[in-house]
C-alpha cells in the first residue's frame, strides 16, 4: 500500500505553514460538513479569498485534494497511536494499551472533530474515490498496534487461540462504534466540552474492558456446550 494517497503539488508545500494551515482547515472543513460530493471547491475559496484557479496550483483536482485532506487524518492518527505507545510502556499491558488508546480516541475527536467527522463522511458517503482503501487505512492502525500485542498474549497463554485476525476485528469494532457514540452524543450536543467527561465515559470505558476482557456469559453459567 502506497504511503500517500496523493502529493500536493511543490508549489504548496513551498507555501508558508500558516497558509498551509489555512488552505487545510478551509478543504476538511467543508470535506467534512458536506462530504465528497457535496464540496464545493467554490465556497472554499470564497472563504480563502483567492482565486479558484490557486488551487489548481497546488493540486491536480478536487480527487486529489480529498485524498490529500483524507492523508492528514490519517497522519494525525498515527501520531495520537504513536503518543499512546511512548507513555508509561503501555505495550507491556494489553488491556492497559487499549484504555490508553481509546481515552486518546477520544481526545482526538475533541481535538480534531472536523477531521473525524470527515472520516464518518467516508463510512457513510458510497461514491467517495479510493473509498475502500481509504477505510482500510483505518482500520490497519488497529491491526499494527494490536497485533503483536496479541500475539505476543496467546504465546503467554493468556488470551484463547482465536485468530489474531478475529481478536482485533472484535476490538476495532467496540472502538470505532465507542467513538461515533461519543462523538454524536458530547460533540453535537455540547460543542467546546472539557475534561468533564471524564467521569462519564470513564466508567463506560471500563465496562468495555471488562466485557471484552471476561466474554459476555456469566463464567457461573458457562458449560463445555458453550466454549
Amino acid at each position: 500500500m502506497k504511503d500517500s494517497l496523493s502529493q500536493p503539488k511543490q508549489t504548496f508545500l513551498n507555501l508558508a505553514d500558516e497558509k498551509r494551515a489555512m488552505i487545510e482547515e478551509a478543504l476538511v472543513g467543508e470535506f467534512a460538513t458536506k462530504g465528497y460530493q457535496k464540496a464545493s471547491l467554490n465556497v472554499v475559496v470564497k472563504q480563502l479569498n483567492i482565486a479558484k484557479g490557486s488551487l489548481y496550483q497546488y493540486f491536480d483536482n478536487k480527487e486529489s485534494i480529498f485524498l490529500y485532506v483524507f492523508d492528514c487524518f490519517t497522519q494525525l492518527i498515527k501520531k495520537s497511536v504513536e503518543k499512546t505507545e511512548n507513555q508509561d510502556a503501555v505495550h507491556l499491558n494489553f488491556w492497559q494499551a487499549l484504555r490508553s488508546v481509546m481515552y486518546a480516541g477520544i481526545e482526538f475527536i475533541q481535538r480534531y472533530p472536523l477531521y473525524f467527522q470527515l472520516y464518518l463522511q467516508v463510512l457513510h458517503e458510497e461514491n467517495i474515490p479510493q473509498r475502500d482503501e481509504l477505510i482500510v487505512r483505518v482500520r490497519l492502525f488497529s491491526k499494527d498496534y494490536f497485533g503483536p500485542m496479541v500475539e505476543a498474549c496467546q504465546r503467554q497463554g493468556v488470551f484463547v487461540q482465536t485468530p489474531v485476525a478475529t481478536i482485533i476485528f472484535i476490538i476495532d469494532a467496540v472502538m470505532d462504534r465507542f467513538f461515533q457514540t461519543f462523538a454524536s452524543k458530547y460533540l453535537v450536543r455540547e460543542p467546546g466540552i472539557n475534561q468533564k467527561w471524564r467521569s462519564a465515559i470513564g466508567p463506560e470505558i471500563e465496562h468495555i474492558i471488562e466485557t471484552l476482557k471476561f466474554g459476555i456469559a456469566s463464567r457461573s453459567n458457562r458449560s463445555a456446550d458453550d466454549l
